[in-house]
């Protein structure tokens, strides 16, 4: 059961996920944007970012989880409760040496779930946003409207997806999915579990000590190997963020939701 300090986390957490519902009125500063948006362009963003909150949304549920459980070392250790939940997600979150049991000391069991926190947290949605309008072209492509597919994902199993035009013998695919929610969760979960990305949850963990995240600019440093545009990724991904996405997102898609006039 969450006690009221994890409450309290958990509203935290859900305060940088959500905006409030409760103001009428907005602030021109907070939703408009450097450069001029199309309507195509505003429809992407309002009809994406609820899909990048949902998933941002369960995984600050299992975060919330696993701070509770941080201090309940006696209940899981020796009651065995929630044991096997706990192994479950460590499994799915690629740390395969690390297993709870009956035997492990507290110092261990702290460390064990510490480094499930430092995996298990969320990205913010302007980076989401910001790289599927660059690996998608604002949900134009064949990819995304076909498979799904608004990251540019690879997949390397014969029929997980389609084949790259032009390629007769191919090393890859890139992946099909079910619905762009299943797209968006299994993006975030790569970023939080691939090799390529150990820079990217480094620089997050350090924002979380100085208080400065979720900073979508500063994350997307960790995206140098995303792309094999290295360096020149991180800036077009950066310059998503500064120019066509809005300081408060969930007022901009309520802004253009409401049908109020041009930005």
């Amino acid at each position: 059961m969450i006690n009221i300090e994890m409450a309290i986390l958990l509203l935290f957490g859900m305060s940088l996920l959500f905006t409030s519902c409760k103001n009428d009125s907005f602030d021109m500063e907070q939703i408009s944007t450097v450069k001029t948006l199309p309507d195509s362009h505003k429809k992407f963003i309002v009809e994406f970012y609820p899909n990048a909150v949902e998933a941002n949304q369960k995984i600050m549920l299992d975060r919330a989880w696993l701070l509770n459980l941080r201090d309940d070392f006696y209940h899981v250790t020796v009651k065995g409760h929630q044991m096997e939940k706990l192994n479950e997600l460590a499994l799915n979150y690629k740390l395969k040496g690390l297993t709870f049991d009956n035997n492990i000391a507290r110092a261990d069991y702290k460390m064990m779930i510490d480094s499930l926190l430092y995996m298990v947290d969320y990205i913010p949605e302007k980076l989401v946003l910001a790289q599927a309008i660059v690996e998608s072209g604002w949900g134009k492509s064949g990819f995304s409207d076909e498979i799904n597919n608004y990251f540019g994902i690879r997949c390397y199993t014969p029929g997980c997806g389609v084949q790259p035009s032009g390629v007769d013998s191919p090393s890859f695919w890139v992946k099909a999915y079910p619905s762009k929610e299943a797209c968006i969760e299994e993006y975030i979960w790569l970023l939080n579990t691939g090799f390529a990305y150990t820079s990217l949850r480094a620089k997050r963990f350090e924002l979380r000590k100085s208080g400065e995240y979720p900073n979508a600019l500063l994350l997307a440093q960790g995206l140098e190997r995303y792309s094999e545009k290295g360096s020149e990724y991180i800036n077009l991904v950066q310059s998503i963020i500064e120019n066509y996405l809005p300081a408060d997102l969930g007022e901009f898609v309520k802004y253009v939701q409401a049908g109020e006039p041009e930005i």
